[in-house]
């Protein structure tokens, strides 16, 4: 089949490759949900931030990596789509785009449910921070401030008065930052499991029905060479036997005239002796005494 590894030995060797990929994605986001823990636990600046920038790098790696999957899983779903389903190995390949699409998903799930907890951890400690340092603040000036990072300047004037301040405004401002970039990441989460199960688009349908039909076509029009060539043979097999006949016809028809002309002159001979014993037996019946006569 044209644009399709048709190896199935291939194909499997492909989907192991892409099985093992998701599970490196999977040992990233133990690593990252690790590195999250130390950020929120740490009381060492130094450590808080060493500990962010692998978070980081481990973050830019994942993305790349669930692309990657996302990618590879979809290329196999529009390769299925094309694969009839009376291919012997139609239901391996369906069985192996299921399983993988679902373990892809999962840890999609998995990364989202671990970002979207660190980012509730990080607002509730934005939250105590900014209550230790304005222990007068409303609840509702509280969740203002975290969901919102325009209020900075208020916060910014309440907390400049002590170095401590000063350290809790920086943090906050941090803590904003991983915020977005947790939204941003969560989003890109929710853009790919989306995309994951989308079915294949409807250009691509006409094209694989393009591919399909093209495909009938061939099988068809290869069995209707078979029939041809069948039929060939068998015409080529009817002629041979009509001019096996017609020497049979004619060999008979030989053998008749042969007979015929061998038998003609006993036949001849047969005729003459017969005709000169009528004409002896007719005069010797002339020549006999005729009957007295009464008187």
């Amino acid at each position: 089949m044209s644009g399709i590894d048709s190896n199935i030995g291939g194909f499997l060797s492909e989907t192991t490759e892409i099985e093992q990929r998701i599970t490196d994605t999977k040992s990233n986001i133990t690593r990252i949900q690790e590195f999250q823990g130390q950020i929120l636990n740490s009381t060492s600046t130094s450590t808080s931030n060493s500990a962010a920038r692998e978070r980081e790098n481990i973050i830019a790696n994942t993305r790349n990596l669930l692309i990657e999957c996302k990618d590879r899983v979809k290329k196999i779903q529009y390769e299925n789509a094309r694969v009839p389903s009376s291919d012997p190995n139609f239901g391996i390949r369906q069985q192996r785009y299921e399983y993988l699409r679902t373990k892809l998903s999962n840890v999609l799930e998995e990364y989202r449910q671990v970002e979207s907890d660190f980012m509730k951890q990080t607002k509730d400690r934005m939250a105590r921070q900014y209550k230790v340092v304005n222990p007068n603040a409303t609840q509702q000036e509280i969740d203002d401030y975290v969901s919102n990072s325009d209020s900075e300047p208020i916060f910014q004037h309440a907390i400049l008065k002590t170095n401590e301040a000063k350290n809790a405004l920086e943090e906050v401002q941090k803590r904003h930052e991983d915020i977005k970039n947790i939204e941003n990441t969560i989003a890109e989460l929710a853009a790919l499991f989306q995309e994951l199960h989308l079915q294949v688009e409807a250009q691509d349908q006409t094209i694989i029905n393009i591919e399909q039909n093209a495909e009938t076509i061939a099988e068809k029009t290869e069995q209707t060479t078979q029939e041809l060539g069948k039929a060939t043979l068998l015409a080529k097999a009817a002629r041979k036997k009509k001019w096996i006949c017609l020497v049979i016809f004619i060999l008979i028809i030989i053998i008749i005239v042969i007979v015929i002309i061998t038998q003609l002159p006993q036949i001849r001979g047969d005729n003459s002796q017969s005709n000169n014993t009528n004409k002896t037996v007719t005069p010797a019946l002339s020549n006999s005494p005729s009957s007295p006569s009464l008187t």
